[in-house]
Parts: C-alpha cells; structure tokens; sequence
C-alpha cells in the first residue's frame, strides 16, 4: 500500500458523508418525479430512521422549473418545524440545479448551508452548482427530532412556477454520543466523542482491566490544537481503537488513532502500556506524519508489526503531491517503537519493486517528475543492503535529464545538486548508517570481515 493509497482512503472518508462511527448522515430522496402545479405545494419526503436531536442541517437539491422566482422552498422537520429556503427568489431565471443527471451523481444540485455561499437573496436563477444560505437559518432545526419523515415542500405562487421536484437530499448531524470499542483478554478499552458537522468534541478514553476501571481521561488535541478538523481516525484499519499484544509480554495495549487537523497532516497514536508496578496506564504518542499505519503480523509470528511508510521524504525533494516514501515498519516496546524495517526484506522488496514500476510509468508520462519517486526507492535499497544498484538506477536517470538541469527545479535540488542532496538525506537520516551495520552483521554470519573504509558506488555522486 502506497502513500497515494493511505491518502485515497483518508481523502475518501473525509469527503463521505458518515463514516463509520460518525453521527453526521446524508439521506437521500433518490430519483423522483414530483409534479410542482401552480397554486398548489408540491412534497417530496425523506424517512430519517436515526434518532437524536439534531446538532447540523444542510439540504441539497434539484427542482426543474419554468421560473425559480414564482416558488417558495422549505424543509419541514418531522416535528413541523418548517424553515425557508428560498421565498420567490432568482428574477427571471429558471431551476434549482442543472443537469439530468444531477440526481444520479451529486453534481448540478443547489446546496443550502447556513455556513457557506451567496444569501439566496442576491442569488440568480437558474441557480448552478453551488451553495447558498438559506432564506432562514437551518439552525431553526437544531434540537428537533431527527427521527421521522422530512418533507421538502415547494409551493407555486404562479404559473412560471410549474415544474417537478427531481431529487433531494438532507445532510443531518446527531447530537449523542458515539462510542467504539475493542478487546483483548481481560483488557476493554472504549473511545468516546461527540461529532456535529465533522467537528468532533467531548472526546474521552476508559480502559477496563480485570473489571477494574484503571483509565478514564478526555482526549487533548495534540499538533493543531485548535484546528476544526482534528478527528478520531475512524478510517483507520480496524477503526480507530485497538487492544493488542505489541510486545508478546502477555500485557495488552490500547492504541488509539486521531488526526491532528491541517491540510492532510498529521496522523498521530496514543499508545497506553500497563505498569504494573503503579497498577495505571503510562502513555506515549506516536507520529505518523501524513501516512498513517497498519497493524499486521508480517511474520505470522504472533506480534503484530506497525507497517508505514517514513514521511521525513515528504516535501523534501518534490512538492507533496509527487512526494514518495520508502516502507518503515516498526515494534512497540517497553514503551518506545524500534525501527525492525530490515528484519523484513520481503516487504521491503515489494514496496521498491512497486516504487520502480511507477518511476517507469511516471517518466514516460506528461509530467514526468521522478525525484520523489527515485528518493524512496534509494531508501529502499538501502534498508536490503543493495544501495549499489539503486544507485546504478539513479545515475543513469541523471545521465538522461530525468532529475532536471542546472541545480534547482521547482525549489527542489535538481541534476548532479539532487543526487548530493539526497546521499546526505540519507545519511542525516540513518539510511546509510543502518545499511553498513546491516552489511557488518551479514558479512560477520558469513565469517568473513567488510573493510570499513571501502566506499561503496554512491561516491560518484558527489556534487562537483
């Protein structure tokens, strides 16, 4: 799994609207054909079968029409409170929306938000892809039951306003508790939040142990404290709470995953250890930086590995969006992680190989940038003790101009300047130093000596 795919995924559940384990839902009217007949009010309904009071509304919707200024729109909660959302607004435009097909794909809707876009009042017909607020605030609806049958209703003040109801849509926020929960043995540990329109408040971790409740303490934000998008990981494998044996001691721990908030970083881990001595839970954090990580068993030997990818190469030698990182796994314990990458080398020949495909794929392409991609590669090879032939690889890459010409590209360092770069990276980095230890130990199981002083190929990228 490469970093584009960690990115994909959380990309995906950050713009889904309800992931798991998250009170924020979109219901959905589908497709319908609801005639809108002048002097009459035209209803188009929603049954919402999650209970709650609501915390967050936003409507989404398509109505054809022959003038969009002849008709008032609202959305009448299950308890009747009505709020308006255009009251014969738009001149002498027609429609709500564009697009047939509108309600198949989501695009072409008209958005109703009390937080972004146009006042519906200096709006213009026909309305187009984008959001508005809402003639009254949505925020009428809060405190409502959620549980029930919305209603969309549209009423024709005159003739231009015959038309049909195509599609609708409410995206509701529940304001309860959210829990979830895992164990392991006589461990059990819960994560508790509340979520309002992807903002996540009143976060709180207990762990039990024995029937003894040893843990309970709300959740701080870490990195961007303020930011609103900090979040449970409820995209991460598995969720984002876990109680497992990291270190084969009989002990579980609990892991628990967040997101710090920003752009798309960072992707932080909570790790609580029993101390039996104290008879509590010490903690620790862990930073993954953009990529996240996995909890797999590589070896099958019971002890689960944390598998990732080492996010110091992201905006190092390409912006971010070409930026690649070379595969790092790790082991939990006694508190602290112990970098074991080198222990499997089949996991590190699996990330070059697909590393090496797509430098083939990218330098052919129209934007061929393959530093990035060349940088974790290197990485890779040194992690097998085979930094020769990855720089073989990226000499000759140097040889056809695919690393840039002169010493700078884009801000990055570019040409001969990348390759001077990139080695003392490595090296800064503990690539280079943890590969010659390698190559000691293996040179030492096969009873022969590997002279200290030899420099390996890399030396001919020195900067001249």
């Amino acid at each position: 799994m490469r970093r584009l795919a960690f990115l994909a995924a959380w990309l995906a559940a950050a713009l889904a609207v309800g992931p798991a384990g998250a009170a924020t839902r979109l219901y959905r009217s589908g497709a319908v054909s609801v005639p809108v007949v002048a002097g009459e009010t035209a209803r188009s309904t929603i049954r919402v079968p999650d209970a709650g009071p609501v915390s967050h509304v936003v409507v989404s919707l398509r109505i054809d029409l022959s003038r969009a200024a002849d008709v008032t729109v609202r959305v009448r909660a299950p308890d009747g409170t009505a709020v308006v959302l255009s009251a014969e607004r738009g001149g002498a435009g027609r429609d709500f929306g564009e697009g047939a097909g509108a309600c198949r794909d989501g695009g072409g809707l008209v958005v109703f938000d009390d937080r972004f876009g146009t006042p519906i009042a200096r709006g213009k017909a026909p309305f187009r892809d984008s959001a508005y607020r809402p003639e009254e605030p949505l925020a009428l609806l809060e405190g409502t039951a959620a549980r029930g049958v919305w209603a969309l209703e549209v009423d024709a003040l005159g003739a231009g306003g015959a038309g049909r109801i195509l599609c609708w849509s409410l995206e509701l926020s529940r304001n309860v508790v959210e829990t979830r929960t895992a164990q392991s043995g006589r461990v059990a540990s819960t994560l508790s939040y509340r979520e309002s329109a992807f903002r996540y408040r009143d976060a709180r971790v207990r762990i039990v142990r024995a029937g003894r409740r040893r843990l309970d303490e709300p959740l701080a934000r870490l990195g961007c404290g303020g930011c609103p998008t900090w979040a449970p990981g409820l995209d991460s494998p598995g969720g984002p709470i876990h109680v497992r044996d990291l270190d084969s001691d009989g002990e579980p721990e609990v892991l628990v995953d967040l997101f710090s908030g920003g752009a798309h970083c960072c992707r932080y881990s909570l790790v609580y250890r029993y101390r039996a001595s104290r008879g509590d839970y010490g903690k620790s954090v862990v930073w993954w930086g953009n990529v996240g990580y996995r909890l797999v068993d590589l070896n099958h030997d019971g002890r689960p590995e944390l598998s990732t990818y080492d996010d110091r190469f992201a905006y190092t030698f390409t912006p971010y969006v070409s930026s690649l990182d070379p595969v790092r796994i790790w082991h939990f314990g006694h508190g602290r992680l112990l970098d074991v990458t080198r222990g499997f080398p089949a996991a590190v020949k699996a990330d070059a190989r697909s590393l090496l495909r797509l430098y083939v794929e990218r330098r052919g392409s129209t934007i061929p940038e393959v530093r990035g991609i060349l940088a974790a590669y290197l990485a890779d090879q040194y992690s097998l003790g085979r930094e020769r032939q990855g720089w073989a690889v990226l000499e000759r890459a140097y040889r056809r101009g695919e690393l840039g010409r002169g010493v700078e590209r884009d801000g990055y360092p570019a040409g001969r300047a990348y390759l001077g770069s990139l080695r003392e990276f490595l090296r800064r980095t503990g690539y280079v130093r943890s590969a010659r230890a390698t190559a000691a130990r293996q040179a030492a199981a096969a009873g022969r000596r590997t002279p200290a002083h030899r420099a390996p190929a890399r030396t001919r990228t020195r900067p001249r």
